[in-house]
């Protein structure tokens, strides 16, 4: 069932809330909350992983593409979900701490050792009445709730900025540094396309990871496989 109420955030705008390493970004978008049956989260949560075969969860770069199929297949596959996603930015990738950074070391995300120097790191979630849970098979073995997500690829001496967005969006604003934009609330206005409306450039680029260069016809079968999670 789904319950059909904004979920009003509790950032006031200009305010940021810190909570340790994990800073929360007065810019998140309000979403719609899910009241969901025991035991749904998690099986979201596996339908994702077992699409191993076809989603590269090894693949460190590919977040971006990775979270926007996932979150349109999780609500086409659990009709009761309501998703959006999760953006955590490292501190130094902030356009608003550019100053700041300029003659201190940038502390960049990581995983376990396994994927370092992320910028960034986006995934999908689904909100309740009580709780953000993440859906991310390439950083957690389960559903998380959203600080455990985030202290897991935050490293000591480091923070992170978590902005909650719709799943619409497919990248971030960027300023003329190639730095995230952290002061701009509409991320439609933006001079770089931040939507993938018909998945073109995020099967593409999942493709791409998985198959490299390979015979066209392996290439068509698991760009058409990817389509089906989505269409």
């Amino acid at each position: 069932m789904k319950f059909f109420a904004i979920a009003i955030l509790i950032f006031l705008p200009g305010f940021l809330f810190s909570q340790g390493a994990i800073i929360y970004s007065a810019l998140s978008d309000t979403v719609l909350l899910s009241t969901l049956r025991s035991g749904y989260i998690d099986s979201a949560f596996t339908y994702c992983a077992q699409k191993d075969d076809i989603i590269d969860y090894d693949n460190c770069n590919i977040c971006k593409s990775r979270a926007h199929i996932l979150a349109r297949a999780i609500e086409k596959n659990f009709p009761d979900a309501l998703t959006a996603k999760v953006w955590l930015f490292a501190d130094c990738k902030r356009s608003s701490m550019a100053a700041e950074y300029k003659y201190k070391q940038n502390v960049y995300l990581e995983l376990n050792g396994r994927c370092s120097n992320w910028s960034y790191h986006v995934a999908p979630i689904v909100i309740t009445g009580g709780d953000t849970f993440v859906i991310d098979p390439a950083t957690q073995s389960s559903a998380v709730k959203l600080n455990v997500w985030a202290q897991n690829i935050i490293p000591n001496g480091g923070k992170g900025l978590v902005v909650i967005k719709s799943k619409e969006y497919f990248i971030y604003p960027e300023d003329g540094n190639n730095l995230f934009d952290d002061e701009k609330i509409n991320w439609l206005d933006s001079e770089k396309n931040t939507t993938d409306d018909a998945f073109a450039r995020s099967i593409d680029e999942m493709t791409r990871a998985r198959l490299g260069l390979i015979e066209p016809w392996r290439m068509k079968y698991h760009v058409e496989k990817l389509k089906e999670m989505v269409k």
